[in-house]
């Protein structure tokens, strides 16, 4: 059997057993009786092959497949970090979808995705390895207020992927706090022979968990409060806009988070869906935008 052939086996094995999926080996055969990768029409999955396809999902993906003797029943271990369970699900999701497209080849002109950006992707391989060795890195990089690009070092902290682009959380030599440099906007990177030291108390989870996005600041964590309309109001339940969101009243969530403009920005692009009702000095904000466009689309203006 070819490593592609397998490799979309274990894929397969996954996707029957997530989300939160227990089955027996007999209904693990079943759903392999029918499945389009059953080239050969087999009835049922080997006892050694089933046994080495678990090993190799470990080993490749570092996920378990346990067993529950009591009931028989496989299903994935959940004995892993939040985060790093994320970043797992991140790296099955692609996996996955790019098994989807190459046996739907004929489909192709049926499936539609927006433009993705790749430009910074290929830098991931040496910002990992220098993280890994805290190693400093030279960086050609130009944001988009820069007139020009610029070369410096910086000591590589952490990775995030948000809003379609992988950013890179770094500390330089001219500034105090930590900065978010986008691999998009870097046109060269090099690992230097210098090293840093990385704080045994830096988190990076704990970092970012009060921030929505890509944009840190130095801005205090508030409480916000919104109040949705009976059609946002399921969609706000089902993908939350923060960790922090819970619903305190039906059709009523509270934040804990710094608002940084990506947030409002997310904010303002649901529209007339919401209305915040708490901070006040946020709400006064966004009425006062909405005054701006009403006079703007010639609109009677707001009192």
């Amino acid at each position: 059997m070819t490593p592609t052939n397998l490799f979309n086996r274990y894929l397969w094995l996954l996707e029957q057993l997530t989300p939160n999926r227990r089955l027996t080996k007999e209904e693990i055969d079943r759903l392999w009786e029918i499945s389009s990768l059953n080239k050969s029409g087999e009835k049922v999955i080997p006892r050694r092959t089933f046994a080495r396809m678990r090993d190799a999902i470990d080993e490749l993906f570092g996920i378990r497949i346990v067993c529950d003797r009591s009931v028989n029943v496989y299903y994935i271990a959940d004995d892993l970090e939040e985060q790093t369970q994320n970043v797992r699900k991140f790296l099955l999701s692609a996996f996955s979808v790019n098994h989807l497209l190459r046996e739907n080849q004929d489909l192709m002109p049926r499936i539609l995705m927006d433009n993705v950006s790749m430009r910074g992707n290929t830098f991931l391989e040496d910002i990992t390895a220098a993280m890994r060795d805290n190693r400093r890195l030279s960086i050609t990089y130009q944001s988009f207020e820069m007139q020009k690009p610029r070369e410096f070092e910086v000591c590589p902290y952490a990775l995030r992927y948000a809003n379609h682009r992988w950013y890179l959380l770094a500390k330089t030599d001219f500034h105090i706090a930590l900065r978010l440099y986008a691999l998009d906007r870097m046109s060269a990177v090099t690992a230097t022979d210098k090293t840093f030291h990385l704080p045994e108390d830096f988190d990076a989870a704990d970092f970012f968990s009060c921030f929505f996005g890509a944009m840190i600041t130095d801005a205090e964590v508030e409480t916000i409060r919104l109040k949705t309309n009976n059609f946002r109001t399921p969609y706000l339940r089902s993908l939350p806009l923060h960790h922090s969101q819970k619903e305190i009243r039906p059709g009523e969530f509270e934040l804990r988070l710094v608002p940084t403009p990506d947030f409002l920005q997310a904010l303002r692009s649901i529209g007339s869906d919401i209305e915040i009702t708490r901070p006040k000095w946020l709400r006064e904000q966004f009425r006062n935008e909405a005054k701006t466009l009403m006079k703007r689309y010639g609109g009677k203006e707001l009192p």
